[in-house]
């Protein structure tokens, strides 16, 4: 039985576009985002934005996750306050904080993505071969170059970032856009 992925904790300290990038992220992986801190805890798979220029909005920021919703934090306060928030936010779990642009998302063929996709369902390579109409031989050089693409050394690296990138439905079959 899959397990739900951990609530989203992002601090971002970058231009807009890193922000709009991450919101993208979770988005995908379909949580439902929702501009502002701690307006009351929204029911289901809920993440709150917002820019954290100050301690009052960092409060209402840390307040926010631990009523048990995700963040996606644009921290643009001093250094001790983003570095406060982080620490904190780490006593709840994992945080990833990103500093700057984000890294274009790896190119990915659409065979590698739909082998991931059947692979995270359950199938066996030579089933998702077979599903998708090509020798057994040639998904396996399709899930390496996947691999490859990623920088993941085994499949279920390969499958995890896949997902983190938004690249696979909760289903686990493939969704998105082939490149970056």
């Amino acid at each position: 039985m899959p397990t739900d992925p951990p609530v989203p904790r992002i601090v971002v300290e970058g231009p807009e576009a890193a922000v709009d990038f991450a919101i993208d992220e979770v988005s995908a992986g379909g949580w439902a985002v929702t501009t502002g801190f701690g307006r009351g805890h929204l029911p289901g798979r809920s993440v709150r934005s917002g820019a954290v220029a100050d301690r009052a909005a960092a409060e209402a920021a840390l307040r926010t996750a631990l009523g048990g919703e995700g963040l996606v934090v644009h921290a643009t306060a001093d250094r001790e306050i983003v570095d406060q928030l982080v620490d904190d936010l780490r006593r709840l779990g994992h945080v990833e904080h990103r500093i700057g642009v984000p890294e274009a998302p790896p190119v990915v063929s659409a065979e590698a993505r739909s082998i991931l996709g059947l692979l995270a369902e359950g199938h066996s390579l030579g089933e998702a071969a077979a599903i998708l109409g090509m020798a057994r031989r040639t998904a396996d050089r399709r899930l390496a170059e996947g691999r490859r693409a990623l920088g993941t050394a085994r499949t279920t690296e390969a499958i995890a970032r896949a997902r983190r990138l938004g690249w696979l439905r909760r289903d686990g079959r493939s969704g998105g856009a082939a490149g970056g």
